[in-house]
């Protein structure tokens, strides 16, 4: 239900899944990597070519706009990711991403291999935007379900939960 990195899915790699995030832009991103991975890995490569904080900064704005492509958006969804500052994904009250461009000398911006297997995986998963308790309602008997929700935060300094542009406090805990 909160499929986010799929670190639990890419692990167990199961024959059958659904997976879900209320972040749309993450779903989008994995649906292009199911169908479309050899494409996107060309983007992905125009993008690292290109890197820079001015082409950070411009592709930003294009994504933010929606100036892009169903694939270049996938594309731009990773690069900003991985170029930009910790390799955090933050949205606005806008849903805008704002993090600022990571200042990284030669970012590795993806690993072809990796994509691949991805694409590979992810068709043998459902993919939908959807609530947690709405996923519930697709589950079976002696289904595993995994539920990483968002961290709740400790104290007013620590109040990243900025995943979509709306937040996940302590009422949805």
């Amino acid at each position: 239900p909160f499929v986010g990195g799929g670190a639990v899915f890419f692990h167990l790699k199961p024959n059958k899944a659904i997976i879900s995030d209320l972040n749309q832009d993450l779903i989008d991103c994995y649906s292009v990597i199911k169908s479309s991975a050899w494409r996107l890995i060309e983007i992905l490569k125009q993008y690292q070519a290109r890197h820079s904080k001015e082409f950070f900064n411009d592709l930003r704005n294009r994504y933010n706009v929606n100036l892009l492509s169903r694939i270049e958006r996938a594309a731009a969804f990773i690069y900003l990711n991985k170029t930009g500052f910790n390799g955090l994904y933050r949205v606005n009250s806008k849903g805008e991403f704002n993090v600022p461009f990571g200042n990284y000398k030669n970012p590795s911006v993806f690993d072809e291999a990796n994509l691949l297997a991805v694409s590979k995986l992810l068709k043998n998963a459902e993919l939908y935007t959807m609530t947690f308790e709405k996923v519930l309602d697709h589950a079976e008997p002696n289904d595993f379900i995994y539920f990483d929700p968002p961290y709740f935060p400790l104290n007013e300094t620590s109040k990243f939960t900025s995943y979509t542009k709306d937040n996940f406090l302590e009422k949805e805990q």
